[in-house]
């Protein structure tokens, strides 16, 4: 159940200043999928705001963080841009991590003042986030950017070379090991099952230094569709059927217990039904499905064909697990 990025002719990378920023604010809300961010310590005041506007950067962002203006502007341009949006735009943009029924799901999350005031009284509650905005940048993170950003910029660089010499799927592929070839486009190892036809709408590719373990795909109507992807690729990830096979032939009790007989030694299916007094044939077909999913290795010796679990994808599992839930 991939998400699939389709027709990807017109793709272009960008540096945005208020992206990194996002992702900066998402890490540092989120310290325990982030513990290698390296990031300033806060304030106390800069910390409690962060917090009240914690929704806008978590596992779905608010526009203004994934929206491309142009590939180099700098913070201040950006934040211009925004001032410059009727309020009532603004706050709409800011309530698009809680969905339609913004209030009610505000509510849920204990968010429902902030909700109800960018709903019923947007002016001053988007001047509030603007001078959230401004306040995190100036007193935060624009010590960190003039190191970040030429980082971000090779980046682009290095992705405009890659999709001039082999094409622009070729060059998605280099961002993450979650970003296969497929089809007319590229599949990106998640949960959520999608396609985004961006043929017309076009591609834009962010790096991120923070955004790690992720690959943020940010889909606002009208708008380019939007990947912010570590500017490092991150490390392998089992596929959704990938995974899913192993969880699965994990899951059945007969196959488990023919798991644990291999689990120390290689043994044979007809080993394993004279020690257990189990029906050879099912133990034949519990080894086949565990070496099918990954979780066991086969070996022959002669006319023989002997199983042993691999502890080392039974032990990663957990973290497989969990690296296709937080890519």
């Amino acid at each position: 159940m991939p998400v699939a990025i389709v027709g990807p002719t017109s793709v272009s990378a960008a540096v945005s200043p208020l992206a990194e920023l996002g992702s900066a604010l998402h890490a540092a809300g989120a310290p325990e999928h982030h513990a290698d961010a390296d990031l300033p310590p806060m304030a106390a005041r800069l910390r409690r705001r962060a917090r009240d506007w914690a929704f806008t950067t978590q596992a779905i962002r608010a526009t203004p963080f994934v929206t491309v203006w142009g590939p180099h502007e700098e913070f201040a341009t950006q934040l211009d841009h925004l001032r410059a949006l009727p309020a009532r735009r603004l706050a709409a943009q800011l309530l698009r991590p809680l969905g339609a029924d913004a209030l009610r799901h505000g509510q849920a999350r204990g968010l429902g003042a902030r909700v109800e005031a960018l709903v019923e009284s947007p002016g001053p509650a988007v001047a509030e986030f603007l001078e959230f905005l401004a306040e995190s940048w100036e007193g935060w993170f624009a010590a960190r950017w003039p190191a970040v950003r030429p980082v971000l910029a090779a980046r682009t660089r290095r992705f405009a070379l890659d999709a001039a010499a082999a094409g622009p799927v070729a060059a998605l592929t280099t961002l993450d090991p979650s970003i296969t070839a497929a089809g007319a486009g590229v599949s990106i190892a998640k949960v959520r099952n999608h396609r985004h036809d961006v043929s017309r709408r076009g591609l834009v590719v962010l790096p991120s230094t923070l955004i790690h373990p992720h690959v943020y795909v940010a889909d606002v109507p009208g708008r380019p569709l939007v990947l912010i992807h570590p500017v490092a690729p991150g490390p392998p990830v089992l596929s959704t059927r990938d995974l899913s096979r192993r969880l699965r032939a994990l899951a059945n009790p007969g196959r488990l217990e023919v798991a644990r007989a291999i689990a120390t030694e290689p043994r044979t299916a007809g080993e394993i039904a004279s020690l257990w007094q189990v029906d050879p044939t099912l133990v034949n077909r519990h080894l086949r499905a565990l070496a099918a999913a990954g979780v066991a290795r086969a070996t022959r010796r002669g006319r023989f064909v002997q199983y042993e679990l691999d502890a080392g994808a039974v032990s990663a599992l957990g973290g497989d697990l969990l690296g296709l839930l937080l890519r």
